[in-house]
């Protein structure tokens, strides 16, 4: 078994045991950033676009009744569908949620148009997408956003951009690369990856303070969170 395999099966077992945002310090800072927005930003039937494994299921449904769509061999998406052209009515979502989707899809801006599409007006999007990246989920790995990147693509689909926020900087970034491939190298060993995932545990949290500490400007963002409104009718 290759090492994203390996990955893979570390992630999906700790989605299941509600630990997989302190699984590397770049998660727990995307998770810290999404649950500060959240209580303003999603309610009601809420869309959770490109759900994959359902790790975020659990914040979501504190807000709103959710909606998961993504491909068809999504294994925890009650709803198969193409983010391009997605298979709901206009205006049928309070709100909408988006991670790390973007830099997997050919045309970013047209999974964007549609969000706005399927969104009431006046409800919220929540948008996250990565700035620092190695190649992953190959051969569908196409892009890396900017903050002004994502505000762009925002605007241009006639969202109201609301804030930006960066989520986890170059600390970050190579923690999640050491911590992803430890896991993945001793995770399946009983004793060893019992003792990496408690490293990681203690640890994550505080690689994401430290970069809030070292680099106050943003300039080695590891993901952008956006908050966009649609404008009302």
């Amino acid at each position: 078994m290759d090492l994203a395999a390996r990955w893979r099966e570390v992630r999906l077992r700790a989605i299941g045991r509600g630990d997989y945002f302190r699984l590397t310090p770049g998660l727990y800072a995307l998770y810290r950033t999404v649950g500060r927005l959240a209580p303003t930003c999603l309610r009601g039937r809420l869309l959770d676009a490109g759900a994959g494994e359902g790790a975020w299921r659990p914040l979501l449904a504190q807000y709103g009744d959710v909606v998961a769509v993504d491909l068809a061999s999504a294994a925890r998406s009650e709803v198969a569908g193409d983010l391009k052209q997605l298979p709901f009515a206009d205006e049928a979502f309070d709100a909408a949620f988006c991670a790390q989707v973007l830099e997997h899809e050919r045309e970013p801006a047209a999974v964007v148009a549609e969000l706005y599409r399927v969104l009431r007006p006046g409800a919220k999007l929540l948008l996250t997408a990565p700035h620092l990246s190695r190649l992953h989920d190959l051969p569908h790995d196409y892009y890396r956003f900017t903050d002004e990147g994502l505000r762009a693509l925002a605007a241009a689909a006639g969202f109201d951009v609301k804030t930006t926020e960066r989520a986890g900087g170059l600390l970050s970034f190579l923690g999640h690369n050491l911590f992803s491939f430890g896991l993945a190298v001793f995770g399946p060993i009983p004793v060893f990856g019992g003792l990496a995932r408690a490293a990681a545990k203690l640890l994550s949290p505080a690689g994401a303070a430290l970069d809030r500490l070292l680099d106050r400007r943003g300039r080695f963002a590891l993901n952008w969170v956006l908050e966009a409104r649609k404008g009302d009718a």
